[in-house]
């Protein structure tokens, strides 16, 4: 459903999507120059008239110059997916299939082992928070608010939690001297933690 506004800055297309102002970042307020460089958008640059980055495309931002900073590199695929990130919020995520076919239509094999590396590239190369739920309403967003992120701390936490703990388990029922050592490879994993502190 397209909802025309006198309003040029965003046209609604669907709830979490917008038809962007500006040609050159989409809205974004950064680019990928010709030279492979993420630099400020050049209308912004000339003090043309763009929209005001969201908190999101500013955490975008942020998260590629400290990339640039450390010598990392921004690959175009990172960008891309970062970029239709900002558009969404914890209430309107964008779910896996939009950016699957969005991004990863080009490739039929590992599609989803495609997605997950540059979500992990994302989060851990660019740091940047980029949080995800798999209940209703479902999907990825850049979290900009620490409520936000600490629930979806929460939620990845506990999935590697349970995991050890159904591993410990069956480990204890079927093979009890395996479990054992698993507890102490756990303590002794611990162990260099606590003599830092």
């Amino acid at each position: 459903m397209l909802l025309l506004t006198d309003d040029t800055r965003h046209t609604t297309v669907l709830p979490g999507m917008s038809i962007t102002d500006c040609d050159r970042c989409k809205d974004l307020g950064i680019w990928i120059t010709p030279q492979g460089r993420v630099a400020v958008c050049p209308n912004i640059e000339m003090g043309n008239r763009h929209v005001e980055p969201s908190e999101a495309a500013q955490a975008v931002k942020r998260a590629t110059d400290r990339l640039q900073r450390n010598g990392g590199t921004v690959h175009q695929l990172s960008f891309d997916v970062a970029r239709k990130l900002s558009y969404f919020t914890s209430e309107q995520p964008c779910d896996r299939d939009s950016l699957l076919n969005s991004h990863f239509g080009w490739t039929s094999n590992n599609r989803l082992r495609r997605f997950h590396k540059v979500i992990e590239e994302l989060r851990s190369d660019w740091l940047l928070p980029v949080a995800s739920r798999k209940e209703d309403p479902a999907g990825y967003w850049i979290s900009v608010d620490l409520d936000d992120f600490s629930e979806w701390v929460q939620r990845s936490k506990s999935a590697p939690i349970t995991q050890l703990g159904t591993i410990y388990k069956l480990a204890r029922a079927t093979w009890p001297a395996f479990a054992e050592q698993i507890e102490l490879e756990f303590w002794k994993d611990l162990a260099p933690e606590h003599e830092e502190l």
